[in-house]
């Protein structure tokens, strides 16, 4: 969810909560007011027909739907308001409504009266509609306010984040060049820019020395390494004893294996650092069928039987080297790790690869094999890359990679475009 968008919800369920909890305390006071008025106004009533019989009026004259006169005792001690709800019938309405009686008692001359006076009084259900229909137009004054302004400005505050958002987004290691952003004017922007800029700086420097000390490393391995593969070849060829070809034949076939390994570890550094040219639309059923040719020889050596089903004009974007090196890296371990009178079965579809292999079962789990220099067999060909560099590709570009084994040890790759 969008930081926006977030800041609005929090801000309409403030604002929610804030009309609810006012309009539970408007309403509260509406009451106590209202009752209060009243309760004035008909005090002040009783008062002026008290006058009215204090100036020689009858009380039986005074009397009608709303004012009742009860003589009492003289002897009894005048009463002070009260206030009490009642139900009474209301002539103009023709019917029984909820009213507010007030009473008190009067000395006048030698009678004692009690005059009560009545009115309608506001009914809650109408008080609490009128409050409700309030709270609801504010909410919604409110949330027009956040639609055309508080989102405008919010944007317009949020405006050198997006920009740093985008910029983040735009780096890139190979252009070699560290972020830098404008001044904001909003401390704690200003703060998390500075902070990436330095980041960026000191992240350039390491993948600076990383890189060159991989493409060091790997250029002074390998000159030594060719040279040692020669001497070990001439030696190979010389007249030597059984035994001294049988040592001088394992130390070639790690020196060649020191060959691969430094191979595949800077294929891996290139993947990971994205240092490929920008991907293309490739047709993977050709470049599939060409990486089969390649190893026919190798299947038929190792009495495999193998089976494809490739279909064609299968097009993903990708660069055309790096499948080469994914199908390559697939097709070997299927060998490699098979055994004599298994098979192979590939499969291409418009969304997913498919290899199966039989094979021998897993001591490790899938998903340590995927890792660098992980390998489940004792076979001294292999240097645990394999699957790493497939894995490592997939990442790349976003394919789904899985690995499994079925209880009949047959193994499966899969991946999805």
């Amino acid at each position: 969810m969008r930081l926006l968008n977030i800041l609005t919800t929090v801000y309409l369920l403030i604002t929610l909560t804030a009309v609810i909890t006012g309009g539970y305390f408007i309403y509260r006071k509406l009451v106590s007011e209202i009752d209060f008025e009243l309760g004035m106004e008909l005090e002040r009533q009783i008062e002026a027909y008290a006058q009215r019989i204090s100036n020689g009026l009858s009380p039986s004259a005074l009397e009608n739907d709303r004012l009742q006169i009860t003589e009492l005792p003289y002897d009894l001690e005048e009463e002070a308001l009260v206030l009490s709800d009642t139900i009474a019938y209301h002539d103009p309405m023709n019917r029984e409504e909820k009213q507010l009686k007030a009473s008190k008692s009067y000395k006048i001359g030698d009678k004692h009266y009690r005059i009560s006076y009545y009115n309608l009084v506001v009914e809650a259900e109408d008080i609490t509609e009128t409050v409700v229909y309030t709270m609801v137009l504010v909410f919604l004054i409110q949330i027009i306010f956040v639609v055309f302004f508080f989102r405008s400005i919010s944007n317009r505050v949020l405006r050198p984040f997006q920009n740093t958002l985008k910029k983040i987004k735009q780096f890139d290691f190979g252009a070699n060049e560290p972020l830098v952003f404008e001044e904001t004017k909003i401390s704690e922007f200003d703060q998390l820019n500075g902070f990436l800029e330095k980041m960026t700086q000191k992240l350039l420097i390491d993948y600076r020395q990383i890189k060159e000390f991989s493409e060091n490393i790997s250029h002074e391995i390998q000159t030594p390494t060719a040279v040692v593969g020669g001497k070990l070849e001439n030696l190979l060829n010389s007249e030597i004893t059984e035994d001294q070809a049988v040592l001088i034949y394992a130390a070639y076939q790690n020196n060649e294996k020191i060959h691969r390994i430094v191979k595949s570890l800077g294929l891996l550094a290139k993947l990971q650092n994205a240092e490929f040219d920008t991907s293309s639309k490739i047709d993977l059923s050709e470049i599939l069928e060409k990486s089969i040719e390649l190893i026919s020889e190798l299947v038929i050596l190792s009495e495999l039987k193998f089976n494809a089903d490739i279909r064609p004009e299968v097009f993903v974007n990708m660069h055309p080297s790096v499948a080469e090196i994914m199908f390559s890296n697939l097709l070997s371990n299927a060998v490699k790790h098979n055994f004599k009178g298994g098979w192979i079965k590939v499969s291409l579809s418009p969304h997913q690869l498919l290899v199966s292999n039989s094979g021998k079962s897993l001591t490790k789990k899938t998903d340590e094999l995927k890792g660098r220099f992980k390998k489940e067999s004792s076979n001294s060909d292999s240097v645990g890359l394999g699957l790493a560099i497939v894995n490592q590709i997939c990442k790349t570009y976003h394919f789904q990679f899985d690995y499994s084994v079925s209880k009949d040890d047959i193994h499966t790759i899969t991946i999805d475009f």
